[in-house]
């Protein structure tokens, strides 16, 4: 994990660059887009929605269960120059937001399979990430269990599950959710951090640290990935 820290003022800028970097290196080649809700939407507005084509495809990496369009983080983007940018490029979309009547396991089911297909027809496809890190610890939307390691396991760390739906109750304020899940966060080629603010500092902590566990600290799974830049105004 690389770490950049710059002045708030110049951080949203130079982790859009690095976002922009790995869109232009794959953009010949099938690639999704996972976007992170939260301050990181904030990087839509930089994005150069150029290296976007019909080889891409754009998803949220962890949704609220709701049909509000203020509170579903896909119905949020979807209001955005950028998404509107790259739908018009011919950039496909997994669609999180509920159906007429879908119930949330089945909204996560349905986001599950999708990305199963998705890896299936590209099988040499290319996953680039926008992620944040909430003052709790958690990441996507993977909530901490440090009272449960075997609840967290079982929900989040299933290998036949790459999207999970479940109640995170009072774990947050949005406790309805779908997000994807470690075992596919494992996958994921190029990941990009944003995180700002002093209420992060206690996570970010958490993360570099050399010891601690995922169910404490679900933010440590990025330490796996091989391609890791984490942006942030914090001195840690």
């Amino acid at each position: 994990m690389i770490t950049h820290i710059f002045n708030s003022d110049l951080l949203t800028n130079e982790a859009a660059k690095a976002l922009n970097a790995h869109f232009k290196n794959a953009s010949n080649n099938p690639f999704l887009f996972l976007m992170s809700g939260g301050s990181s939407l904030a990087l839509l507005n930089l994005i150069d929605t150029s290296n976007f084509n019909e080889k891409s495809t754009v998803a949220v990496s962890d949704e609220r269960y709701s049909t509000d369009p203020a509170v579903n983080n896909l119905a949020q983007i979807e209001k955005t120059s950028f998404y509107k940018a790259v739908t018009k490029n011919g950039a496909s979309v997994i669609d999180s937001k509920p159906g007429v009547g879908e119930l949330m396991n089945e909204l996560g089911t349905r986001f599950d399979e999708s990305l199963k297909k998705w890896i299936k027809n590209n099988p040499t496809g290319i996953i680039i990430a926008s992620a944040g890190i909430g003052p709790d610890a958690h990441t996507t939307g993977i909530m901490p269990y440090p009272e449960d390691n075997e609840l967290f396991e079982k929900t989040f760390d299933d290998s036949s599950l790459w999207a999970v739906a479940y109640d995170a109750k009072n774990k947050n304020q949005y406790n309805l959710r779908i997000t994807i899940t470690l075992p596919f966060i494992r996958k994921i080629n190029h990941v990009v951090i944003f995180a700002s603010g002093n209420s992060k500092k206690n996570a970010l902590t958490k993360l570099l640290s050399n010891d601690g566990t995922l169910n404490e600290s679900p933010c440590r799974i990025w330490r796996e990935l091989k391609d890791v830049q984490l942006f942030t105004d914090q001195e840690i």
